[in-house]
């Protein structure tokens, strides 16, 4: 009997660990975590700033450019992590390939800053709705100042150091 009560004792300890395990591997995934964004979500994701300046960049896991650029961003969401300053990605991918395609890249890249995926209706209200003067184009990058005002629009592939001087440049202009 006693012997009986080891053994289910070890596999109750045994089936605990493994949810734990579990639960932890899923919650430390949970950087790559993906939202739908409509155009009232991201509306309100540029206009409430709060004293923050905003840097949108619209990307496909289908773009090589985009793709090439991609760990860019990530090194520039870690300069400015404790910043004034939101880095947000926005992928144009289907919205039902978050778990086939969006998650499995934002893994292998490390991304370290907030995904949404476009749910807008049309794809031509997003475009619209961010610039007007955007062809829809990507990879493309918008910065907003503190007050959610669009201040860059900048169309194609850029590094590093491109982005960390415009990204300065209406940071510098929002302190004022």
């Amino acid at each position: 009997m006693k012997n009986i009560k080891l053994i289910l004792i070890t596999v109750l300890i045994s089936i605990v660990s493994f949810g734990f395990a579990s639960f932890n591997e899923a919650t430390s995934n949970s950087d790559n975590k993906v939202e739908k964004i409509n155009q009232t979500t991201l509306e309100k994701l540029i206009k409430n700033r709060n004293g923050k300046v905003l840097f949108l960049n619209v990307w496909a896991t289908w773009c090589a450019p985009c793709k090439e650029e991609f760990p860019d961003l990530v090194k520039l969401a870690d300069k400015y992590k404790n910043l004034k300053v939101d880095i947000i990605g926005l992928s144009v991918d289907y919205t039902d390939e978050i778990d086939s395609k969006i998650i499995p890249f934002l893994k292998k890249n490390k991304a370290n800053f907030k995904i949404y995926v476009n749910d807008f209706d049309d794809v031509e209200d997003l475009i619209n709705f961010i610039n007007k003067k955007w062809n829809g184009a990507i990879p493309a990058t918008f910065i907003y100042d503190k007050n959610g005002n669009q201040q860059k629009y900048i169309l194609g592939m850029r590094d590093f150091d491109e982005f960390d001087k415009e990204l300065t440049e209406v940071m510098k202009k929002s302190s004022k």
